[in-house]
This record gives C-alpha cells, structure tokens and sequence, in this order.
C-alpha cells in the first residue's frame, strides 16, 4: 500500500510537470516570436525525477524498469540539462579559447612591437657589422682603404658575407637567454654548455682568453671560475642583446652580464665593458630622443664603481666629443694608431665615440667603425648590435642583409632566435631554442676556414 502511495503522490504531480514542460516546448516551436520563435523555459528536474520515483515504486514489476522513461520524457530534465551542461561547457571552452587567443595577440603584438624590433635589430645589426668588418680584420686604416676603396658590400666572399666569433656568441646568449628564462644558474649551465660545443664544432678563429676557459669548462671547472684574466672585448661583443632583453631590470641585467663575462674574462674591465655596452643597447632601443655624451655618461656614473677604469674611457669620451675631436684622432689618443685593438679600453672608447655621433644611422656608424682599421669585426659587431635595438631590422641596409649567405645560422635563423626570445620575454617563461642542422657547422666552419685562409694570402698582394 505504501509503495502504490508513493507511486501516486510522485507520479501526479510528476505526470503534470512533464506535460507541461512538453507543452510548452512544443508551443514554442509552433508560434513566432521577435525574429523567431518564442522563449521557453521548463520547469528544471522535477517533472522527470518525481516521474522515475512514481515509476521505481510502482508494485508491478514489469513497470520498475521504465524508470529512465520520465527523466528521457520531460524536457526539464535530461534534455535540459545536456543541453545546459554542453551550453556551460561550450561557454567555458569558448572563453579558454579566447583567453588563449588574447594572449597570443598579445605576445604576436610584442615580437612585432617595441621589444621584438630591437631584439631583431640588434641581433642583425651585430651579424651584419660582424660580416662588414670581418674582411678588413686586423688591417690598418690605410691599408684597408687601399684594398677596399668602398664599403657599400661584403669584401670577403665575392660580395657575399659570412659571420664570425661575434654574432655566434650573440646568438649562444640569446638562446641561453630562451631555455633559462632568465634564471640565472641555469643561463650560465646553458651558455656554458654552448660554448663547449661551439669549440668542438672547430670555429675558424678562437681568441686567446675564450679559448683557454673553454678548456677548463671542458675540465669540469665550473663557469663561475673558468674565465681567464683577460680584458678583452669578447663579453662586449655579445653583450648588446642583454641589454635589450632585460635592460628594464637594470639588478638582473648586471648579474646576467657579469655572468656572461666571466665565464670567459674574469677582468673589472672587460666585466664594466660588457656592461656598459648592454646599458647601451637598452638605451638606444628605449630612448625617444637622441642620447647626448653626459647622459650617458651619468647613466653609467649610477651603475659603475666610482674608480672604475671604464668610466674614467666613458667619461673621456665624453670630453672628446665636447672638443669636436675626430674618432680617428682620439683613438690615436688611445694608443691605437694602427687600428683599434682588442683590448676592451680600446674597443669600447672608440664604439661609444662613434656611437654617440650615429645614433640613428646605422651604415654610417658602422662604415665609421671599420675605418678605424685593427679589430674591425668586433667593434663593428658590437656598434652595429647597438645601433641596431634603435633602427630595428628596417634601418640596416636591406642589400647587405640579403647578400649575408651564412648557413645555418643564416639572417632568417638569427631572426628567429630574436622573435623567439622576445616570445619568452613578453611570457616571463622558459622555451625551447630555436633548432638548427648542428652537425653542418664542422661543415661550414672548415669553408670558412678555407676562405679566411684564401683571404689571408689575398693580403700578400698589392696594394700596399
């Protein structure tokens, strides 16, 4: 008795809930409303659970197992709520993807906004004064304006550019930079790591102070310790994409920096150098207006020891440019009369003087640069990453970034490190680097060998 009770009380007021439900959904079907059919709205679960207990309760047996048939009937009930939870679903998956899709406009908007401009630039900027200078290496003023009277293409391979030491270690930065995240430990493994296999892969010219401490990272010296009392110029030449990359961090840009610098040069002057040249790549990527010399000299006055030797070479810069002395003039001052040396307060003295006065023209400074004569490469490399953070890829000559047919790190390959690096900035996280074919770097490194050996006996020549 208590069974068919139950079976009544739920199963009435059950009955009547669904084929009200089943009404209305059908009266919304049959008459129009605005623009289509009328709203309807059921009365939600009840109608199919009161009918599936009437059912479940009913003493006849053959009836139990119908039970499902009011929650299938009632259009408040099963129907209603798949369609609610694929409506709550779809909903929820639509505002994921267009979560997803704010952020990659976001980060698409920044590899091609201010950052992802000034990483591209300065990292073709450097790849492109690497090649420029690279033919003139080592040459002096004279000599090299005899045997290249114009410096509008590539002097090495029949018009055709090849990168040096320079750019791959502005490259190795900038990927280190990608699989760290900036963490600092794991850029310096990283970078370390690089530079091991950069040796291995035989480069055609290794300086004195990089080589020696690649050796000893080979012998499980730790980065922290491997570099060599050196002041070379070789932590300034990589140092420009550090700048652009974190220079709004200045505490993390000097740790990143210092890091970078002594994994191969453990010298206050080659470390400063470094510095000073990432300080001024971010300067000259974010600056509006044109730096003057006491700007810069006031930038690097805050971040500089006050008895630093750099900023003694920043401060007389400085002074030069006031008396409107020539480049060639104060580097003679310098002790470089043959040419600008690899010694870093020659190198970086004569970058920044040329830098100062070319801030927005990037072929005249680089042009300026290799007249110099002496280590025409790097100082090339170094002014033209700097130059570059501000012009960007469309301010550097398009005929020279054409005719640079270096594999694989070819102009296409160190754009893509650039846009990937300014990916993980503008996400503040790891990513993976950009690939290349590897193993065809032995390959190239013998070719470039070769060239620079054929280069070398040109020299033999006339003219004198």
């Amino acid at each position: 008795m208590a069974a068919w009770s139950i079976t009544v009380i739920a199963g009435l007021p059950g009955a009547l809930i669904i084929a009200a439900n089943l009404q209305g959904m059908f009266g919304a079907w049959r008459q129009p409303g605005n623009g289509g059919t009328k709203s309807f709205s059921p009365i939600p679960l009840m109608g199919g659970v009161l009918g599936a207990i009437a059912v479940w309760n009913c003493p006849l047996e053959a009836v139990r197992g119908w039970y499902l048939l009011p929650l299938l009937l009632d259009p408040g009930t099963g129907l209603y709520l798949l369609f609610m939870i694929i409506a709550a679903g779809g909903g929820a998956l639509e505002n994921w993807f267009a979560r997803r899709r704010k952020v990659a406009e976001t980060l698409d908007a920044g590899i091609s906004g201010p950052l992802g401009r000034a990483l591209t630039g300065a990292m073709l900027g450097t790849a492109v004064g690497d090649a420029l200078g690279l033919a003139c290496e080592g040459l002096s003023p004279q000599r090299q304006l005899k045997m290249f009277p114009s410096l509008d293409r590539y002097g090495l391979l029949f018009g055709s550019g090849m990168i040096s030491d320079d750019t791959e270690h502005t490259v190795m930065v900038a990927q280190s930079l990608i699989e760290s995240g900036g963490d600092e430990a794991d850029f310096a493994r990283d970078f370390a790591w690089r530079l091991k296999g950069w040796l291995l892969a035989l480069p055609a010219g290794v300086g004195m102070a990089p080589g020696r401490a690649i050796i000893k990272l080979w012998l499980f010296i730790p980065p922290t310790y491997s570099g060599v009392k050196s002041a070379g110029n070789g932590p300034a030449m990589r140092a420009a994409v550090l700048g652009v990359a974190f220079g709004d961090d200045p505490d993390k840009l000097e740790r990143l920096s210092r890091i970078s610098a002594r994994i191969t040069h453990r010298d206050e002057r080659a470390e400063h150098g470094a510095l000073t040249v990432a300080v001024a790549a971010h300067l000259s990527a974010t600056s509006g207006a044109l730096l003057s010399a006491q700007e810069f000299v006031q930038a690097m006055a805050a971040r500089l020891p006050p008895q630093s030797a750099i900023l003694a070479s920043i401060r007389a810069v400085a002074a030069s440019l006031a008396a409107g002395e020539p480049a060639a003039a104060f580097v003679a001052g310098l002790g470089s009369k043959n040419g600008v040396s690899g010694y870093m307060l020659h190198t970086l003295p004569a970058v920044l003087h040329v830098w100062l006065r070319h801030q927005d023209d990037y072929i005249g400074g680089v042009t300026e640069i290799i007249r110099l004569g002496g280590d025409s490469d790097s100082t090339a490399a170094i002014l033209g990453g700097i130059i570059g953070a501000r012009v960007g890829r469309a301010g550097i000559p398009p005929h020279l970034l054409r005719s640079l047919h270096d594999w694989p790190r070819s102009t296409n390959f160190i754009e893509r490190v650039a846009r990937r690096l300014a990916h993980a900035r503008l996400a503040n996280a790891r990513m993976r680097e950009v690939r290349s074919f590897i193993f065809a770097t032995p390959v190239r490194n013998l070719f470039f060998l070769g060239v620079v050996l054929a280069h070398g006996f040109r020299r033999l020549l006339p003219p004198y």
